[in-house]
């Protein structure tokens, strides 16, 4: 008999719309927080909406509610699932990690296992697909678990900003200078370490010297892998983001599977608008 193994992300790791449509995929929303109203990160507030207020204020982002976490334990469990592989984005950016587990240690209706990726956004998110692939596959539950195991060693993700104004604002900096992004139109390019912390990993003077940059990092990470699953993701800007997608094509890097989206509302309050994103999970 097929397990029933459900996959929960919060939704910070932008996973794509197709997979989040999928059966067995739940995603917690995040929290954004404004004086006067709260909304539910991708359901009632779009990216769009986020940058057009930045100018006036810079809202706050809070963790999944536990009341939502609850309800959606309840409607897997409703939907027949008895396993559940959890994705949350890392826990030194985000407290969901924790805040989850201690739902999912309370629930004995559920065999789990939880994974903090050491990642944000579209890095965790093709970490999610990785998961419902084999879901999908029918492997077993320990057999998921090892290859999302080895999707989070292998995974790999950058992204190109105008400034660090907004990730600064909410207190995301890291270990990213905060001079580096308000100097000489200087873009930094920022991953995330072993740890999970935001590092800079190189500066370039405008957006696309820093696409070039990305897509040579991503060229390295591939090596002479030919299975791997990418991701280009933007901040309200389709067409950098389509040129990002472009010049990974001129250059031969063609993923397996390939998704392109913007991030959602969580993460364009901590980075603004014009965002360029890319991400590769090689699986070989």
């Amino acid at each position: 008999m097929t397990e029933r193994i459900a996959v929960f992300v919060d939704s910070c790791c932008d996973i794509p719309e197709e997979y989040l449509n999928k059966p067995g995929v739940y995603e917690l929303p995040m929290q954004i927080i404004y004086k006067d109203r709260n909304y539910l990160d991708r359901v009632n507030i779009t990216p769009e909406e986020v940058y057009d207020n930045l100018p006036t204020e810079i809202p706050k982002t809070s963790l999944p509610s536990g009341d939502s976490i609850q309800r959606t334990l309840d409607e897997a469990f409703v939907d027949g699932y008895t396993k559940i592989i959890s994705i949350s984005i890392s826990s030194n950016l985000s407290g969901t990690f924790n805040f989850l587990n201690t739902f999912l240690e309370d629930d004995d209706r559920f065999t789990y296992k939880s994974f903090d990726t050491k990642q944000v956004a579209i890095t965790a998110g093709l970490i999610a697909v990785v998961a419902k692939d084999l879901i999908d596959k029918e492997k077993t539950f320990e057999e998921v678990v090892t290859g999302v195991e080895k999707a989070c060693l292998n995974a790999r993700g950058y992204f190109c900003i105008p400034t660090l104004t907004y990730l600064r604002a909410g207190g995301r900096i890291g270990r990213v200078s905060s001079m580096v992004g308000g100097v000489l139109k200087l873009a930094p390019i920022i991953t995330c370490n072993e740890e999970g912390i935001y590092t800079a990993i190189g500066k370039a003077r405008g957006m696309k010297r820093g696409q070039k940059i990305m897509r040579e990092k991503i060229s390295e990470d591939i090596g002479d892998c030919q299975n791997y699953y990418l991701a280009v993701a933007h901040g309200a800007d389709e067409k950098a983001g389509g040129q990002m997608l472009a010049t990974l094509e001129e250059h031969g890097i063609h993923g397996t599977k390939e998704f392109f989206s913007k991030v959602g509302p969580a993460l364009g309050v901590h980075t603004g608008p014009g965002l360029v994103g890319v991400a590769v999970v090689p699986m070989d």
